[in-house]
């Protein structure tokens, strides 16, 4: 029986507790701090780009506003070029994962990640900084092949779908335990306004460095996969069979899912969100950094209290049309000349806002279908489709969007959400009349369902 209490679902009515045994415990307890550890890198990176301190260390001057400031292009850079490590390490990972094991991939990311903080807490220059991100973008890379699969190796059934959500609230929690260490260092007026945040995370790899033993190899779990994949190699599927018969619509809405969770302006809230409420000005932009984050922390717990009650289609097109709505109120509170502090202050506000409904929406989304959705025999490629399409997508947008934002290029400011809101309103059109909900239906269910090409608004489970 689902209640606020214990929003989760009983399995077989028993509680989850009676599913989780200490040693699951811990090692998930593990796996969260390494997880903590990707949103605190993400936000630590993202809000110090605006710190006085450090544009004036790896900026330029501007003799026309009298300021130090990063320019588009080395913005650009900052932001995008560490996406390319994070694909290289995701085959990496996989690589060393399959042939020396889960735990050996564990402890080689936290060693990658300790490099890059200290190759970014040393840094004087702007290469070099672009290096130290590059290497910490490589161990979240790793992070993202490791996590998700060896928490499904390790959890009872029951509770993955929980783990999963956990996963989520962990990044998002570390994201907002940064937010707070940069807002009382952005008020520092020397090069620790930065280096603070930097040295904060030293600690999360040297904490799983230590406790990693407790993480279980897995290596019954590993030769169990291996033997059940070599009893299906002939009914795996090829490449081809992606956009063949009915699999071209699965494919197309797990790529499609994946598109939209990036061209919805997630780069524009993530990696430029502080950067582009300095831009705006009229409230702090630090301050507004932690109020959003806090906020977004909200996301994955709407998401445990609607998923299962609601259905994913209801809550995903209810809190896209929100997302959609926020970012087209922001852009045209933009085209405003000039802008006045009322004006100034509603741009803040969409843009604290946007963030959680878009999470709750396109964001879900785009991890949910690509686990949903897929045919059995074709689950490892359309999941890998997916991941390409949302990888390459959120290159374009993040290296594109300094130069929609900023002069001399295009500098369209918080008007570039009349950008991202037209995509974001195409994305709800998708919704409606794409996205299913397999709320309570099983691997058999769904497949009946697309073989007899069943409407997605017909999909919902019971």
């Amino acid at each position: 029986m689902w209640s606020l209490s214990n929003p989760l679902p009983r399995t077989r009515n028993v509680p989850l507790s009676a599913h989780l045994t200490s040693n699951i415990v811990l090692a998930n307890i593990v796996l969260g701090i390494s997880v903590f550890s990707f949103g605190f890198d993400n936000v630590a990176f993202n809000t110090m780009q605006a710190m006085g301190p450090f544009e004036k260390q790896f900026g330029t001057y501007d003799p026309s506003s009298g300021d130090w400031e990063i320019d588009a292009t080395h913005l650009a850079f900052l932001n995008s070029f560490p996406l390319i490590s994070y694909a290289v390490a995701v085959f990496i990972a996989a690589h060393i994962g399959e042939r020396y094991g889960r735990r050996a991939v564990l402890v080689l990311m936290q060693l990658v990640c300790l490099t890059g903080v200290i190759v970014t807490y040393t840094s004087n220059t702007f290469p070099q900084i672009l290096v130290g991100r590059m290497l910490v973008n490589m161990h979240i890379g790793m992070e993202a092949w490791l996590v998700p699969m060896l928490q499904a190796e390790i959890v009872p059934a029951a509770v993955r779908g929980a783990m999963v959500i956990l996963y989520i609230f962990d990044h998002q929690l570390g994201a907002f335990i940064c937010s707070i260490v940069t807002n009382f260092t952005s008020d520092l007026v020397d090069d620790r306004s930065w280096r603070i945040p930097i040295e904060c995370m030293f600690v999360f790899p040297c904490l799983v460095l230590v406790f990693n033993w407790v993480v279980p190899e897995t290596e019954e779990a590993k030769l169990l996969l291996e033997s059940l994949e070599e009893a299906e190699t002939a009914t795996k599927g090829s490449w081809m069979d992606l956009v063949r018969g009915t699999n071209l619509r699965r494919t197309s809405i797990a790529v499609l899912a994946a598109f939209f969770s990036q061209f919805s302006g997630n780069s524009f809230s993530s990696s430029y969100g502080t950067v582009f409420l300095k831009q705006v000005g009229g409230f702090d932009a630090f301050t507004g950094t932690l109020i959003k984050k806090g906020i977004v922390v909200l996301g994955p717990i709407t998401n445990i209290l609607l998923v299962e009650r609601i259905g994913r289609r209801n809550m995903a097109i209810f809190f896209a049309v929100l997302a959609a709505s926020s970012l087209l109120t922001l852009g045209g509170l933009g085209c405003k000349t000039p802008l006045t502090m009322p004006y100034k202050k509603g741009i803040v506000a969409m843009t604290i806002f946007f963030p959680y409904a878009r999470i709750a929406s396109f964001g879900a989304m785009g991890t949910l279908m690509a686990a949903e959705v897929p045919h059995l025999s074709l689950r490892d490629k359309t999941s890998f489709a997916a991941w390409t399409t949302s990888n390459l997508c959120e290159f374009i947008t993040t290296f594109t969007l300094p130069y929609l934002l900023k002069a001399p290029y295009a500098n369209l400011q918080s008007k570039v959400g009349l950008i991202y809101g037209a995509f974001a309103t195409v994305g709800v059109v998708w919704m409606v009349a794409c996205l299913p909900d397999l709320r309570g239906r099983s691997l058999e269910e769904t497949e009946e369902m697309f073989e007899a090409r069943v409407p997605a608004w017909k999909m919902g489970g019971e």
